[in-house]
């Protein structure tokens, strides 16, 4: 067994020497046999997608006999052109190397095994793209616009194409464009994918104004950061504010400063017209432009109250319309009306004054002033805070009303603190025109006795236009009266009334309508010889007995019965129609009233309709009024309800009252039923009372003095006036000694009604007396003082 071994073992370390020796002697020869085959060369690149970046080539090389080197060169070589050249890339144990590249292009790998043998292999580089692409952005314009901007957006791409659009408000880098950046959508325009060349479009809407940075990313990742603002749009309209160069009443042009304010795109410019516009109204040819100064301020000139419209037009063509409301203009005068009333021997002119823009001042002088400008106004008594004034001297006063603005209006007034009148009767018709006149008599008798009134110094007539419930005047409810006609209900073709007032007035008169309210006849109780239109016939005659008891019988005259409601109806129409219808300054009942009822008065005259009156008010549990005090309740039913009317209808038109100067007679429980106490303490029932005082200093009965004194101690109203009744119709008779024997009585009448310092004027009667010869040397002496 051991020699078997020992054997082997020679035989092995026999062949084992053999063998090295053939390797040590032929080397080449053996490796050369046994490896031919070129090595297996693979090359790849790390990614085919778009890359701005290099792309890495990774190379392997496998051969069995094991690579010596492995080369690359640009663009295709072959073999033999690595033996010489070519750069050389580090393998590693397990034969791969690695390269990265920057730029596209061809490039040829190669590889030489130890054996010699040697392979290579091309790639192409394509996916590198290192070029930006190109970003333009337009706005639809540039200019101040109010409407929205279009941002187009150009992109030309060299390259593999583009990625993404994307956008920030505001100024923003790369980095800040995360998820919360807007895309945009981008358009193919143009593909050119052989080239390489890409176009795109797209657009964005801009409603305000701010910046934007747009990112535009390619396949590649190259990237374009662009700002663009956008600052043209302009949609806020202008502000528009005024001021006026016065604010204050004026009667000259106003200046309007108007300031329109633009923050955005400026003001372009601004426009104006007269009243209420709108935008569409500002044409070319009817607006006015107002220049424009560099802060925006402007101005134009507005000289009459209204409104104004200004538009304002900015450059990015918004318009704003501004109302301007001009109001204190006043280049008008003020209206004044001048009144007085004299009461106690003073007057009280009152003013009424009217003006759009305030009344600043009213002034008085004493004469006629209508200068404006006259210096004297400027020391004339300022009396703006009231509404009148008192004076205490008659003559001419002006009165000049300035206005806010500065407009001024001068009025005058004559003031006469005496009434000086004189009563004209149908006694005069009578005389003047014994079977009625014509209208061309009727108008010379009228204009002679008016003019004759002037000479006499008198302010006033007081004519009887009603003497026996009929009228001078054609009215609707009383006759015509026969004193203008010659009968009584004839018409005479023409309006005395119309023409008496008229004539007055042309003469500087004023003119009191005379009315007898409740006479009907005297010394006649005939009704047949009434007109048949006259109501005291017609109730007589008609077949209602109800009425039969409206017109009494008494004392051989015919009366409207006072205590009748229809007969004070029947008497406040006629007074009614004649303020109405006719411009009377006054209306004027005399002394006729109830008559004269003497010891009978319980039993007689209107006794049955007081019985009536007193079993009513027993029904009903009520004391009646003794008869007497119902008879001048009556009568103050009358004479207020006849006040009350005339202030309604005309409210300067005076009514007054001339009743009997025995003034104890006139209270007494028999006799007239005048409360004329009632009349002097209340407003409300006259403006003016006269009574007759007809008699002389001396008289045993009613002493002129002593009787006016008495008068006037009733008188405690502020408003009623008290005119004295002077007789001129007993001037140098023998009804009393002083009449008969001193010229001076009615003189020494006034001038102690005056020197009373109480009373308010003079009524004479009447005027047929101031021509007597008998009244002549008192009338004379009369005249002197008037």
């Amino acid at each position: 067994m051991l020699r078997k071994i020992r054997r082997s073992y020679i035989w092995t370390l026999f062949f084992l020497l053999l063998t090295g020796s053939v390797l040590l002697q032929k080397p080449e020869a053996v490796f050369a046999a046994r490896d031919t085959a070129a090595p297996k060369l693979s090359v790849t690149q790390n990614t085919t997608a778009p890359t701005n970046g290099k792309v890495n080539v990774t190379v392997k090389a496998v051969d069995a006999s094991g690579i010596k080197t492995v080369k690359w060169a640009y663009d295709k070589k072959a073999a033999s052109y690595f033996k010489s050249a070519g750069k050389a890339l580090k393998v590693n144990s397990k034969g791969i190397a690695s390269a990265a590249y920057s730029a596209n292009r061809t490039y040829t790998f190669y590889a030489l095994d130890k054996a010699g043998n040697a392979a290579v292999k091309t790639i192409t580089i394509s996916n590198i793209d290192t070029k930006a692409p190109a970003l333009t952005v337009d706005l639809s314009t540039k200019d101040i616009t109010n409407q929205d901007v279009i941002l187009t957006f150009s992109v030309k791409e060299t390259g593999k194409g583009i990625d993404s659009l994307q956008y920030l408000t505001g100024t923003k880098k790369a980095g800040d464009f995360t998820k919360q950046a807007k895309s945009l959508n981008l358009k193919t325009v143009s593909s050119d994918t052989k080239k390489g060349i890409y176009t795109y479009t797209a657009s964005m809407t801009v409603k305000a104004n701010a910046v934007f940075t747009f990112l535009l990313k390619d396949k590649a990742g190259n990237t374009v950061l662009k700002t663009v603002t956008v600052n043209n749009i302009d949609k806020t309209a202008p502000v528009f504010s005024y001021t006026l160069s016065d604010a204050a009443p004026t009667n000259k042009s106003i200046t309007v400063q108007i300031k329109g304010e633009d923050s955005e795109s400026g003001l372009a410019a601004a426009y104006y017209m007269s009243g209420e516009k709108t935008i569409e109204d500002f044409t070319d040819s009817a607006r006015k432009e107002i220049t424009l100064n560099s802060d925006g301020t402007g101005s134009f000139s507005v000289a009459a109250n209204g409104n104004q419209t200004v538009l304002l037009l900015d450059k990015a063509g918004n318009s704003t319309i501004g109302a301007v409301n001009v109001t204190n203009i006043d280049a008008q005068k003020p209206t004044l009306a001048l009144n007085y009333s004299a009461l106690k021997q003073k007057a009280t002119i009152t003013y009424t004054v009217k003006d759009a823009s305030g009344i600043g001042k009213i002034k008085y002088l004493k004469g006629s002033n209508t200068s404006t400008t006259s210096d004297k106004w400027d020391s004339a008594k300022d009396v703006s805070s009231a509404s009148s004034f008192v004076v205490t001297s008659g003559g001419t006063y002006s009165v000049m009303a300035e206005d806010k603005a500065g407009n001024r209006v001068i009025e005058t007034i004559d003031v006469q603190l005496e009434f000086k009148a004189v009563w004209i009767s149908y006694l005069e018709f009578a005389s003047y025109g014994k079977n009625g006149f014509t209208e061309e008599s009727f108008k010379k008798t009228v204009n002679t006795m008016f003019d004759n009134v002037v000479s006499l110094k008198m302010n006033a007539v007081v004519v009887q236009v009603r003497p026996y419930g009929d009228a001078m005047y054609p009215s609707a409810y009383f006759p015509w009266s026969k004193y203008i006609s010659g009968t009584q209900g004839t018409n005479p073709g023409f309006d005395p009334l119309a023409y008496m007032v008229k004539a007055a007035h042309d003469r500087g008169l004023a003119f009191h309508a005379w009315l007898n309210p409740y006479r009907v006849t005297t010394g006649s109780t005939d009704y047949s010889k009434l007109s048949k239109d006259n109501p005291a016939r017609v109730w007589k005659e008609d077949s209602d007995a109800s009425n039969d008891r409206n017109v009494l019988s008494f004392g051989g005259n015919l009366y409207y019965n006072p205590a009748v409601k229809q007969v004070q109806d029947l008497i406040l129409n006629g007074i009614r129609e004649i303020v109405t219808n006719y411009d009377v300054d006054g209306i004027h009942f005399d002394d006729y009233f109830y008559p004269a009822l003497g010891s009978g008065y319980k039993t007689n005259f209107d006794a049955p309709e007081y019985q009536a009156y007193a079993e009513v008010c027993k029904m009903n549990n009520v004391t009646p009024m003794t008869i007497a005090n119902w008879r001048r309740y009556n009568v103050n039913t009358l004479v207020r309800n006849a006040y009350s009317m005339i202030k309604k209808i005309k409210t300067d038109v005076e009514f007054g009252i001339s009743p009997g100067g025995f003034i104890d007679s006139l209270a007494s429980d028999q006799a007239y039923y005048v409360d004329i106490k009632t009349w002097l303490s209340s407003n409300g029932y006259v403006d003016y009372i006269c009574p007759q005082i007809y008699w002389t200093f001396s008289n045993s009965t009613y002493p002129y003095d002593k009787t006016l004194k008495k008068w006037l101690s009733y008188r405690t109203s502020s408003t009623v006036k008290v005119y004295v009744g002077i007789a001129t119709y007993r001037a140098g008779s023998t009804l009393e000694k002083d009449w008969k024997n001193d010229p001076d009585v009615m003189r020494k009448q006034v001038e102690y009604g005056r020197n009373t310092g109480l009373v308010d004027g003079y009524v004479f009667f009447r005027y047929e007396f101031f021509y007597n010869k008998t009244t002549k040397p008192g009338v004379d002496r009369l005249l002197d003082i008037l």
